[in-house]
């Protein structure tokens, strides 16, 4: 893109003259530079980026239902659970997470992108792994084991995505 722009600023001669540029609002070396185009890569590395924030924020939130949820000791948590909003808002924040995560899964796959493939599944496995764990323990709120696999799930989909981001392959502009 930014060649196009640069070759669009030239006059005949063939050399860049910004204040003498023929097209609209290239008056500068500013409007010569080269602009975030949308590929495949930089769409699913913004999911990625929104996912992985997402997913701390889903951490605190469950933390928070940790602290300021009232569950009986036994027996189901569905029933009993107040404050409600806490839980409706955890609960609603991981079903989207999960429509998030396999909207990413899709995209890798049709942009056969082996980077994401491996990432993206990894991380719908451990929100899999997370719902599963969150619908155990409001069944039987006395498992703890339930509530250690909702850990371990969003720290794994946690990891996969942040992994996801740092194996992006590091280009030049140049």
């Amino acid at each position: 893109m930014g060649r196009a722009l640069a070759s669009n600023c030239q006059l005949d001669d063939g050399v860049p003259r910004p204040g003498r540029c023929p097209v609209p609002g290239c008056g500068s070396l500013v409007g010569m530079t080269a602009t975030a185009e949308s590929t495949p890569s930089t769409r699913i590395r913004a999911l990625s980026a929104a996912m992985v924030m997402t997913l701390l924020g889903q951490l605190l939130l469950g933390m928070a239902n940790t602290f300021w949820l009232k569950l009986p000791d036994t027996g189901s948590g569905w029933t009993a659970a107040a404050p409600m909003a806490l839980l409706m808002a955890h609960m609603t924040l991981g079903a989207a997470l999960l429509v998030l995560a396999i909207w990413i899964a899709v995209v890798a796959f049709r942009d056969r992108d082996s980077n994401w493939l491996r990432a993206s599944t990894v991380g719908v496995l451990g929100l899999m792994l997370a719902f599963g764990g969150g619908i155990a323990f409001m069944s039987q709120t006395s498992n703890d084991g339930a509530s250690y696999l909702m850990a371990v799930g969003t720290s794994l989909a946690i990891a996969a995505y942040a992994l996801g981001l740092y194996r992006i392959p590091v280009t030049s502009n140049a």
